[in-house]
């Protein structure tokens, strides 16, 4: 390879990129706006709950409740006052207490106790703080069955370290920064073959290789700079630095070799968007699944954006390592080899 005839390759191809100002001031402005969208998201989660009480006859009951439990109860004059806290959101739920409650325990009847949901609140969420709600009143009424109870907790205990949504979606956020440099690096190839500009530069003392070793750094450098940079902004390379460098290097490899593809099967840049709005869509279920957890099919735990994702969410936010992360690093490793060959191996027909 000659590396003079690739760094001028690489110079050249940066100037044309921003040169076109779509693609130039997105770039920038994506940045931008990726940076202030986590700084404007809670850098906290408050993990107490906020519950409202009206009872005149049996508030007593709720002195003895220790600090620091996770639940705050704030006693209201009326039950009117406690719906509208409880409608306005002041209150993550309301608990009545009426006056004939201890009258109808004392008969032998079962006694009502009234608890306030707001109306967006789900039923699942209803059906368990009632069960909790009960018991709780139970225990310091002296009616609580007596137990053993033994807390196991299954994976890593996160009780008083809530990770925020911001360091949450950070992973996610970084994985489409990347594939917008995707769409970029594959319309300036597609452009350069419209306009014959590869064909001029192969009829140079350029080979093919140099041509692939230019755009495959031009990729990587454009597209590693800024999650490098989002990265240092956010401090999310405080620890397991190197884990996390090495993650978007294979990253930013994969979508290089994705671009190739891209650019092998458009013909103008609305194609490269149509493309390019189809992987963003396909990679970024698996994404999604990896930030916000939940059941999913076993043939999303297959595609590349997965492991990456994986691995980012893992070191940032669970502070886990290299060795709880081999399963990730070996398949996304393999995935960028397959992405590189397969779209050089392509696109280097069509520009031939």
């Amino acid at each position: 390879m000659n590396w003079r005839v690739i760094q001028a390759l690489i110079v050249n191809d940066y100037k044309a990129f921003f040169r076109d100002k779509f693609f130039g001031i997105m770039t920038i402005v994506g940045l931008i706006l990726f940076i202030l969208f986590y700084f404007v998201m809670p850098a906290r989660i408050n993990e107490t709950i906020t519950i409202g009480l009206y009872s005149p006859y049996a508030a007593y009951l709720f002195d003895n409740i220790p600090e620091g439990g996770g639940a705050i109860f704030h006693t209201v004059e009326s039950e009117d006052e406690l719906k509208r806290s409880v409608i306005d959101n002041e209150f993550y739920v309301g608990i009545s207490i009426p006056e004939d409650v201890w009258a109808s325990y004392l008969s032998g009847k079962r006694p009502h106790i009234y608890v306030f949901y707001s109306a967006d609140i789900p039923d699942e969420a209803k059906e368990m703080n009632t069960v909790l709600i009960g018991e709780m009143i139970n225990e310091l009424s002296g009616n609580a069955i007596e137990v053993e109870e033994v807390e196991i907790v299954l994976g890593p205990d996160m009780a008083g370290r809530q990770i925020p949504y911001r360091d949450r979606l950070l992973p996610l956020l970084v994985f489409m920064l990347m594939i917008t440099e995707v769409i970029g690096l594959s319309n300036l190839i597609t452009y350069e073959l419209q306009t014959g500009t590869i064909e001029a530069l192969l009829a140079t003392p350029m080979r093919i290789i140099d041509f692939f070793a230019g755009k495959g750094l031009t990729g990587i450098s454009l597209a590693f700079s800024q999650i490098f940079l989002l990265m240092m902004i956010t401090r999310s390379l405080t620890h397991h630095a190197g884990l996390i460098v090495v993650a978007l290097l294979l990253g930013v490899m994969m979508v290089t070799g994705i671009a190739f593809l891209i650019a092998s099967v458009s013909k103008d840049m609305v194609s490269v968007i149509g493309w390019g709005t189809l992987v963003l869509i396909v990679l970024v279920i698996p994404a999604v699944t990896v930030v916000f957890r939940a059941p999913v099919s076993s043939w999303i735990k297959i595609l590349p954006s997965y492991f990456l994702v994986d691995i980012l969410h893992k070191a940032i936010n669970f502070n886990i390592g290299w060795s709880g992360n081999v399963r990730n690093i070996l398949p996304l490793a393999g995935f960028d080899i397959v992405f590189v060959c397969l779209g050089i191996v392509i696109l280097k027909r069509k520009v031939r």
